[in-house]
């Protein structure tokens, strides 16, 4: 596997760590869905200079929203009241009170779907509803915060495949060089038609995120540029039992596409909190490439997580071996 791509956030704003990540790095990876735009164009600033100065030629991928719904603003806990409401709505201080913005969840969902949120961290049982509330009960509880993704088990919610900010986005990179676009939630392959005007001679990675992709692996092959195998969003949705079928899916289908192929979702999780990675990622990592993998993308491992000198140390010691 020659390919990897790591994620930037505020636990690797560090001068000496984005440093060391670039001279390991194929690609640095920012999610547009938790920057403003303010933000995201310091980024692309900081990441051309970095390239300047380390010599190293590494892309910027801008990783964009596509058809994926995500939960407004909301306060950073670690844990949920037994019961929350769900609202059409932007933002809320309230823990109890969930803001959704997208009308087809409030349109799609019934009593006694499941909800999921925060790639599984978070599942909700629907009790009722009306037109723009839902009314939930926590069956699974852990951490929440602004922007987290929201799927179904039950439903594959209906949404525009290129948001405003996903526009926005696009031109805010435009006066920067090196950078490709990643699309999330990729269906049938369609969605270059839409981005390939946007995005012009750039290339286009397609997110595999949902079962219905893997239906279409064909068609994304075809009109997309490289392709991401996301089993956080993809579990999330599929269920944990079927993702290792749908992974097994996926490899059998890799000696008939043309495009690389990287895996993504907790390739080294535990390493968001620990210095060492677990043996089962090990091997994982092992199997990944034995199995036609062209590469990594790594996610809160160096985003958000505590231990990114760790996750660089090992990354070093791993791809030298």
């Amino acid at each position: 596997m020659n390919n990897l791509v790591l994620t930037c956030g505020p636990a690797c704003e560090n001068d000496e760590l984005l440093l060391r990540m670039a001279t390991l790095a194929t690609g640095f990876r920012l999610n547009v869905a938790h920057l403003s735009f303010e933000k995201l164009t310091a980024w692309l600033d900081r990441l051309q200079s970095l390239r300047r100065q380390s010599g190293c030629n590494f892309l910027t991928v801008l990783d964009l929203q596509g058809a994926k719904v995500r939960i407004g603003q909301y306060p950073v806990v670690t844990s949920l009241p037994e019961r929350v409401e769900l609202f059409r709505g932007e933002e809320t201080e309230r823990i109890d009170r969930i803001p959704v913005p997208a009308e087809s969840v409030f349109a799609q969902t019934s009593a006694g779907d499941l909800l999921v949120l925060n790639d599984r961290r978070v599942i909700l049982r629907v009790l009722s509803k009306t037109d723009e509330t839902l009314q939930a009960e926590v069956i699974k509880n852990g951490a929440l915060s602004s922007g987290k993704g929201l799927n179904s088990p039950d439903r594959v919610f209906e949404l525009a495949r290129a948001t405003e900010k996903d526009r926005g986005a696009i031109e805010c990179s435009r006066a920067f060089d090196n950078i490709v676009y990643a699309v999330s939630f990729v269906a049938d392959g369609q969605e270059s038609e839409i981005f390939r005007p946007l995005v012009g001679n750039r290339r286009l990675i397609a997110k595999i995120e949902q079962r219905q992709a893997m239906q279409n692996l064909a068609q994304i092959d075809k009109n997309f540029d490289e392709i991401w195998f996301c089993r956080g969003d993809l579990g999330a949705e599929a269920g944990l039992k079927e993702l290792g079928h749908l992974q097994q899916q996926f490899v059998a289908e890799l000696p008939g596409l043309r495009k690389p192929a990287l895996v993504a979702g907790e390739v080294l999780g535990s390493m968001v909190a620990n210095a060492f990675p677990s043996r089962a990622e090990i091997v994982q990592l092992y199997d990944c490439g034995q199995a036609g993998f062209s590469g990594l993308v790594l996610s809160d491992e160096t985003a958000c997580g505590a231990q990114v000198s760790a996750v660089i140390d090992f990354l070093e010691y791993w791809l030298k071996e």
